[in-house]
């Protein structure tokens, strides 16, 4: 079972049967920030994040974080992610309705485009991107992913990830053959199996069922430049105790003191009722 199929609420039993246009889901004040930064050793930062909300008052706040982390020669790691977020904030009006689906279909849509830009360019050959995606709206969250980059929830002191390494190491972990402490130093740690524009199709990994999202949640996503420097339990304490922009400078200056060996992204959103605001 994974971590977001242990914590995905279950919808109440119908024990007072109220019609559906009478339910009113929570309604959510969302702080959401991010910071993206080159590292210590990489002379470009091939990384690309994006936050886009929209405020609404009588349906609280509703908000798409995106992180993705190129990979290609020269400056194509750039183009792919770049081209990946650009999709992605293009479709964020379409996911008002039916979320789930216009979520993926960008992803789709991105991998499609990135693909046929890297036939046609012969620096960009080969070029491609992780991409990891969250949407909170009406109460619920919406997930879609490909690569290595991730996805973590932090609620009532724990951190969980929510989102599967499609990785060399991650696919050795499952078959037993090493442990996730060995996984952290495995020399092919960075070889990822699953990414934006690498191949014509590509498997997306979304939820079965939306989130149901809790007052006090914090979401993180990061590239594997923060968490290949920083255990979870350590990315959990920071981000659970500070404000959103400032867990994000802290975590970031804490990799760069490790060694800051790639491009460091990370963004966060906090959940707060909307109805607390006032």
């Amino acid at each position: 079972m994974s971590f977001f199929d242990r914590f995905r609420s279950t919808p109440a039993p119908a024990a007072t049967p109220q019609p559906p246009a009478e339910l009113v889901p929570p309604r959510f004040l969302i702080e959401a920030e991010f910071l993206s930064d080159v590292g210590c050793v990489r002379e470009h930062n091939e990384d690309c994040v994006s936050i886009l909300r929209e405020r609404n008052n009588s349906r609280g706040d509703r908000v798409l974080l995106v992180v993705a982390d190129g990979m290609g020669g020269h400056n194509a790691g750039e183009v792919a992610s770049a081209a990946a977020i650009a999709t992605l904030e293009n479709a964020f009006a379409k996911m008002r309705s039916e979320p789930a689906a216009h979520l993926k279909n960008a992803f789709l849509e991105a991998n499609a485009s990135i693909h046929k830009q890297s036939l046609e360019e012969a620096s960009e050959r080969g070029m491609g991107t992780t991409c990891t995606a969250l949407l909170l709206q009406d109460g619920l969250g919406y997930s879609a992913h490909v690569g290595d980059s991730r996805l973590y929830l932090i609620r009532n002191g724990g951190i969980y990830q929510l989102s599967e390494d499609h990785s060399a190491v991650m696919e050795l972990v499952t078959l037993g053959q090493i442990t996730m402490e060995q996984a952290r130093h495995h020399p092919d740690k960075n070889v990822i199996t699953r990414s934006l524009g690498g191949r014509e199709q590509v498997e997306i990994s979304t939820w079965t069922e939306p989130m149901h999202l809790l007052a006090g949640d914090r979401f993180l996503l990061c590239s594997d430049g923060l968490y290949g420097e920083i255990e979870d339990e350590e990315i959990g304490r920071v981000a659970a105790i500070q404000s959103p922009l400032n867990a994000c400078r802290q975590l970031v200056d804490i990799a760069r003191e490790r060694g800051g060996g790639d491009n460091i992204s990370v963004a966060i959103a906090e959940l707060r009722p909307l109805d607390n605001k006032n």
